[in-house]
């Protein structure tokens, strides 16, 4: 399995607004209000790509990052006073 991690810094609303629904669109969910990410590999970041492209304005940026599950779970998550890698994390689900 592989992710899909976007990132953005766009000046215009109607702009963000458009990208955010397109990812949505795609699966991926807020990790905050400018990073989205979710399930997905090159196919899914060569469509964010071309909608990139028609949307973007001058000055703007969007950064596309695919990454292996295995990578993914070797990445580190930090809360306050906590650092640890995703395979040690246990979530709960409510």
């Amino acid at each position: 399995m592989m992710y899909v991690v976007v990132a953005f810094d766009i000046s215009s609303e109607k702009v963000r607004g458009k990208i955010r629904r397109y990812l949505r669109r795609l699966g991926l969910s807020m990790v905050n209000r400018s990073v989205y990410a979710g399930v997905g590999g090159y196919k899914t970041a060569s469509l964010i790509s071309d909608m990139a492209k028609r949307n973007l304005e001058e000055g703007d940026n969007l950064y596309i990052v695919v990454i292996r599950d295995s990578e993914y779970e070797s990445s580190v998550n930090c809360s306050k006073g906590d650092c640890r890698k995703l395979s040690e994390r246990k979530y709960e689900v409510l």
